[in-house]
């Protein structure tokens, strides 16, 4: 009885085995279906979910090559935002020194006082494309995104961050 309990509950050795793999292919399985994308931060340093007006998220990446890109903002916010739009200011510094400031009013409701983004329970993901089907040339990058609410903070931010993508 006590051998045939022993085939059945396998040992420490075969179940990290077991997650190993797992973790593997659970691994490859994600990144593969990411291959478009070149670039994704987010920074979830936001104390008390509150980001202080004209403090600036900074986000550098580098081009390996040539390519045409889409920009993309994401922001992370708590569920029934207060406002419907937040005014923001996104500074691009191409390799080669010369900047591109864009000034954005993005959208967080629609008409219908409706969250635009996914959400799920109170917290909700919003992607913006600020730059769509941009060729941006081999080299360093930096893109500086500031919040320009008239208040001292902006509430209810949980994360800001950039995507760049094929």
């Amino acid at each position: 009885m006590k051998k045939e309990l022993s085939l059945l509950i396998p040992n420490k050795k075969e179940v990290f085995l077991y997650l190993r793999y797992c973790l593997f292919f659970g691994f490859f399985i994600l990144k593969s279906c990411d291959k478009n994308r070149i670039y994704n931060e987010f920074d979830s340093d936001v104390e008390d979910n509150r980001w202080i007006s004209n403090k600036a998220k900074v986000f550098s990446f580098s081009m390996a090559t040539d390519e045409v890109v889409n920009l993309k903002l994401h922001l992370g916010h708590i569920y029934d935002f207060q406002f419907d739009s937040i005014p923001l200011q996104i500074v691009i510094t191409y390799p080669d020194g010369h900047t591109e400031v864009i000034p954005l009013d993005v959208r967080i409701k629609n008409e219908s006082g409706q969250d635009i983004a996914d959400c799920s329970g109170d917290i909700c993901d919003l992607y913006y494309t600020f730059k769509n089907k941009v060729s941006l040339k081999k080299g360093e990058y930096s893109i500086s995104i500031t919040n320009t609410f008239s208040g001292a903070f902006l509430p209810n931010i949980l994360g800001i961050g950039i995507q760049v993508e094929k």
